[in-house]
């Protein structure tokens, strides 16, 4: 009896191995890229190095393209190579030694290039010195002669800048001057040569007319008062610029 229940034990034993042979794998197969990835020691590819998805044909880029408008720098709608400038300008005239009055006048310029131009200016102030008449009814004598004085300066422009700006509902182009020049401030005060360096902000209202605003550093070798120094007188002015093209 014992030798015959070990016997059926050992039986049933073989059957459940050879039915389990006998079964189908039900773990998935292995991925080809994966065993690849394996053998070489490199990490699956990222989802973000797969390609575009394909519902993003050239029709809906095409449709983007039209209902967005590109920003960036835009070409200039003014050049002034080769065009003549006339200026008419008007403004304060900050006097170093003397006291502060009017300027006015303007200039004849022209531009060779985009960025480099000339130009020659006369400009006319009163030259006086408010704190001068109570030392005179105090002396009895004259200690500066008020008058006009004349000035007569050539400039060499650079326009190295080129700007948008946003005013009211509207964008304007303007060009951002340097420049710097040397002449004559024709007054009995004043002596020697007369030089002015400063900067100039033409805004293109039109094709032919701008708005420019400019300051600059007139300076002179002035005896007012019985002191004679070297002197930086400030202008400020403000004026309108028609640009004449000349053919060439």
């Amino acid at each position: 009896m014992p030798r015959l229940l070990g016997g059926i034990a050992l039986a049933a034993c073989l059957l459940v191995v050879a039915d389990a042979h006998a079964q189908p794998s039900t773990s998935p197969p292995a991925s080809p890229t994966a065993g690849a990835a394996a053998a070489t020691g490199n990490a699956p590819a990222k989802p973000s190095d797969a390609p575009l998805p394909s519902c993003l044909d050239q029709t809906i880029r095409g449709q983007l393209s039209e209902q967005l408008k590109p920003r960036g720098v835009q070409k200039r709608n003014f050049r002034k190579d080769n065009k003549l400038v006339l200026l008419a300008h008007g403004g304060v005239f900050g006097g170093d030694l003397t006291s502060s009055s009017w300027i006015a006048g303007g200039s004849l310029g022209y531009f060779f290039t985009e960025d480099l131009g000339i130009s020659l200016g006369f400009d006319l102030t009163p030259l006086k010195l408010d704190l001068d008449e109570p030392l005179n009814e105090f002396f009895g004598d004259n200690r500066f002669e008020p008058g006009m004085a004349y000035v007569a300066l050539a400039n060499v422009l650079w326009s190295p800048m080129h700007a948008k700006l946003k005013l009211g509902g509207g964008i304007v182009h303007a060009d951002v001057m340097l420049f710097a020049g040397g002449g004559r401030m024709f007054h009995d005060a004043v002596q020697g040569l007369s030089f002015n360096a400063g900067m100039a902000l033409d805004m293109f209202v039109t094709r032919a007319l701008t708005v420019r605003l400019d300051i600059r550093d007139l300076m002179a070798v002035e005896e007012v008062a019985g002191e004679t120094r070297f002197t930086n007188n400030i202008v400020a002015t403000i004026g309108l610029a028609l640009w004449i093209p000349t053919g060439l």
